[in-house]
């Protein structure tokens, strides 16, 4: 009976440490953190020497930690040249694409300004861009997809700010062109939800009497609030917000967590515009008076895990089921505590293959889970280096495919609440060696591939081939005017070719159920036809296609044509009614008499374009019947 029992704790104790995923290794490994109110952290590699390192803020105490390659941190603080800042929210990306990432703070204090830190080339920051506005939440992103991170934040009374970068290393204030309200939230977090091509961002709010919003990116000239037509508005005093493509359908869906005694929510994207809740069925409805969230594949699975810190509750650790089912695992991964996180950054700190996490909290400090088990499965680590676009890759969207399955993840410019995880992108592979290929969508729109790479490395994909034309919109005519048989003229703003300076060539294509045409190439923006009676249907479109002799971009838009048609067949002398004149007419016309007046839209009864013998004998049988 001794040995059973022997046996029996044995085995109970050799599952623990199996289940004991994550370790506290704070302390061995030199991190030594206050605590205080309004905790910030992030891992980002400064100096780019291939370690992530980290910078941590709490209402005590400001530091920046250099990652020593062993398992350990020095403290840097002082020679960063931002111990003195004491800031409420961080967000990194390389603004001005010189290769080494830059920080934006936004301060604990409502006196102080939300302020561009240059990365001085691995040697410290230095103060580059003073917004002057007292910002809760900051974010980058480049709303207008033209190769430069541009900010966008939020202020203390809730109103939205967008400072666009002008690529010569200072920002303007465009904001009151975008169409923001100007009670929008405490917290945001940008992803392109509709597949546009362009960053739409997401304001969650921390207030029960004011709702969430869905801001859409109009092709870079401003943003529509749709957040009722989207499904997604709510009033649960959410504390984050986090995008991120947890069933790999090719659409971003949406979770945020809210504080008191509201349950989490997830919105699944349906993919026309729309979200639905899915929270209960999904498992994820968590009312543990949340404080962050985040989307991760913590055991290399190849699916997203979605991890919750809490104020006294346990954290949650949400594991996919890959089924769009989620189940909660913190207790048997060691991620229950610390609890009240009110920020955290994963990132794979040690480079062994799985995803680390820190913790800033109101009670502890900093703190350093080491993942001790979820690189018993295969990996890789991604880094995108943009040369036309944002140099940090921010907003790039990757498909993975390996093992007869997709993955897809985007690197973001910062989520809710506060913070950001490392700016590579770590996929989980499972049992694949090889991933077949990758599929990456730069900002610009050029879709660049790579193909059989071996797994459990650390790689950097280079920006590499010819960037689309740029974007460009249709002007005229719009979608609710009719137009009649005169000549009708279709117009559209200018692109250009951004890297190689090519002539864009333009086509207008018109699309109906009955026919499609085109019409080009031209150089000039506009073009002008007489329509035929067939663009008359109820659902005939038209948009244009920009080429630079490589690649084709088509419009942002595509329009109804509403056209009317007026043509009566066989009225070739336009007095609206067919008879015996029209025969003359026609017979006239063509023996080379140029008869006046002659319609020629209803002369051609065929439709063919020519007026001949054919179109006569059309028009005797319009009069005999």
């Amino acid at each position: 009976m001794r040995n059973r029992i022997l046996l029996l704790f044995s085995l109970a104790l050799h599952l623990s440490v199996i289940a004991q995923t994550f370790t506290d290794i704070t302390l061995q490994s030199g991190i030594n953190v206050l605590p205080g109110l309004g905790d910030v952290v992030i891992w980002f590699d400064y100096n780019n020497d291939g370690w992530l390192d980290f910078f941590g803020s709490t209402n005590s105490q400001t530091v920046f930690y250099h990652n020593n390659g062993d398992g350990t941190f020095t403290d840097i603080s002082v020679q960063s040249g931002l111990s003195t800042t004491t800031p409420y929210c961080i967000a990194a990306g390389d603004y001005d694409n010189d290769g080494y990432t830059d920080i934006l703070l936004a301060s604990i204090h409502s006196s102080y300004n939300l302020i561009v830190y240059r990365n001085d080339s691995g040697n410290g920051f230095v103060e580059a861009f003073n917004t002057g506005i007292s910002a809760t939440h900051s974010i980058w992103l480049d709303y207008d997809c033209d190769g430069h991170l541009d900010i966008f934040c939020l202020t203390w009374a809730g109103a939205p700010c967008l400072f666009r970068n002008d690529g010569n290393g200072s920002f303007e204030d465009v904001t009151q062109s975008m169409g923001f309200n100007q009670s929008s939230g405490t917290t945001a977090s940008a992803s392109d939800y509709n597949n546009d091509g362009f960053p739409d961002i997401y304001c969650a709010f921390s207030s029960s009497t004011k709702t969430n919003r869905l801001y859409k990116n109009i092709a870079g000239s401003g943003f529509e609030d749709v957040t009722i037509a989207a499904g997604v508005n709510d009033y649960r005093k959410s504390e984050a917000v986090a995008w991120g493509d947890y069933n790999d359908d090719g659409w971003m869906d949406l979770y945020f967590a809210n504080i008191g005694s509201n349950r989490n929510v997830l919105f699944h994207n349906n993919g026309n515009g729309t979200f639905t809740d899915v929270t209960l069925t999904a498992g994820v409805g968590d009312v543990g008076d949340a404080r962050t969230c985040a989307w991760i594949d913590y055991n290399n699975d190849g699916y997203l895990d979605l991890f919750t810190t809490n104020h006294v509750n346990p954290n949650r650790l949400h594991e996919n089921n890959g089924d769009g089912t989620f189940t909660n695992v913190a207790p048997t991964a060691n991620i229950t505590g610390p609890t009240d996180g009110f920020s955290i950054s994963w990132g794979d700190f040690d480079r062994d293959g799985d995803l680390d996490i820190l913790f800033a909290g109101h009670s502890f400090g900093i703190v350093l889970l080491r993942n001790d088990g979820g690189n018993a499965q295969n990996f890789l680590n991604i880094t995108l280096e943009g040369t036309f676009d944002n140099r940090s890759g921010i907003g790039s969207r990757i498909t993975v495919f390996a093992n007869d399955r997709q993955q897809i993840r985007e690197i973001n410019g910062g989520r809710g609440a506060y913070s950001q995880d490392a700016l590579a992108l770590h996929i989980g592979l499972g049992n694949a060696q090889i991933v077949d290929s990758i599929h990456i969508l730069w900002p610009s729109g050029m879709l660049q591939k790579v193909f059989n790479i071996n797994a459990n490395q650390f790689i950097t994909i280079q920006q590499e081939g010819n960037v689309p034309p740029r974007i460009f919109r249709l002007v005229e005519p719009l979608p609710d005017p009719s137009i009649a048989d005169n000549s009708a003229a279709f117009k559209w703003t200018a692109s250009y070719d951004p890297d190689m300076g090519n002539t864009i060539d333009y086509y207008l294509h018109i699309e109906s159920p009955e026919h499609n045409a085109v019409f080009g190439p031209v150089q000039d923006t506009t073009i002008i036809i007489v329509p035929a009676p067939w663009m008359s249907a109820d659902s005939t479109y038209w948009y244009v296609n920009a080429s630079d002799g490589i690649d084709i971009r088509r419009s942002w838009d595509k329009w109804i044509f509403n056209y009317t048609s007026t043509t009566v067949p066989g009225d070739a002398n336009c007095d609206g009614i067919v008879d015996v004149l029209d025969i003359i007419c026609l017979t006239n016309y063509i023996a080379g008499l140029n008869p006046e007046p002659f319609c020629f839209e209803n002369a051609d009864v065929s439709g063919d374009g020519v007026i001949d013998l054919i179109d006569i004998i059309l028009t005797i049988n319009i009069i005999i019947e």
